[in-house]
C-alpha cells in the first residue's frame, strides 16, 4: 500500500511578516494596550465634563517648549523606525543597527526631557482629579517608552554578538511597529495634556 508523501524541504524555515504568529501576537498586545490608553482618554474627557473648573484654577498654563521638543523627537524616531523596518525586510543589517542605535539615543533623550519637564509641571498626582489623570497618562506612556527603548537596545546588542536569523528579523520588525504605536498614542495624549489647557487658559500674571 503506497503512502502519499509531500516534499516540504523547499518551504521557508521561518517568516518575517504577517504569516508569523509572533506578528499577530504583537498586534494583539498593542490592541490591548491601545484599549487601555483609550480608557484613560475617556476618563479624562468624563472628568472634564463633570468638573466646571478644568483644569483647576490652581494649575498654571503649561509651557509647550519642552513638550514640543519631546513630540518632535518621538515623531522623528518613528520615521527612523520606518527605515529600520524597511532595512530588516531587505536584509540590510547595517541600516537596522544604525536606526536602532539612533532610536535608543533619541529615546533616552526623550525620557530625560520628560523627566525634567515633570519636575516643573506644577502639581502632584494627589492634588486633584486633574493631577491624577494627567500623571497617570504620562506615567503609562513613559513605561511604554521605557519598554520600547529597552527592547530596541537589547536587540541592537544581540545583533552585534550573535548571528541574525529570520527570527531576529521578525523581532526587528515587531519592535519597529511597537515604536510606531508608542509614538502614535502620544499624539492625542499630548493634545489633552498640553495643547487644550494651553489654548483654554490665559497667562497668569
Amino acid at each position: 500500500m503506497s503512502r502519499r508523501v509531500i516534499d516540504v524541504s523547499a518551504l521557508p524555515v521561518g517568516t518575517a511578516d504577517s504569516r508569523s504568529l509572533i506578528w499577530w501576537g504583537n498586534l494583539a498586545m498593542m490592541t490591548i494596550e491601545g484599549t487601555m490608553f483609550a480608557m484613560l482618554i475617556a476618563t479624562y474627557l468624563y472628568l472634564r465634563v463633570a468638573n466646571l473648573d478644568w483644569p483647576p484654577s490652581t494649575v498654571r498654563r503649561p509651557d509647550l517648549a519642552l513638550p514640543l521638543v519631546d513630540l518632535a523627537i518621538l515623531v522623528l524616531t518613528a520615521l527612523i523606525m520606518v527605515a529600520a523596518d524597511r532595512g530588516a525586510r531587505r536584509a540590510r543589517l547595517g541600516l537596522v543597527q544604525l536606526c536602532f542605535a539612533i532610536g535608543v539615543v533619541a529615546g533616552i533623550a526623550f525620557l530625560a526631557i520628560r523627566w525634567d519637564n515633570l519636575a516643573w509641571i506644577g502639581f502632584r498626582w494627589s492634588d486633584h482629579a486633574y493631577g491624577s489623570i494627567v500623571w497617570t497618562m504620562i506615567g503609562f506612556h513613559s513605561f511604554h517608552m521605557i519598554a520600547a527603548v529597552g527592547e530596541t537596545a537589547l536587540l541592537l546588542f544581540y545583533s552585534f554578538v550573535r548571528p541574525v536569523t529570520k527570527k531576529q528579523v521578525l523581532d526587528f520588525r515587531c519592535t519597529a511597529v511597537y515604536w510606531y504605536f508608542v509614538a502614535i498614542t502620544w499624539i492625542p495624549l499630548f493634545a489633552l495634556i498640553y495643547v487644550a489647557p494651553w489654548l483654554g487658559r490665559k497667562v497668569r500674571m
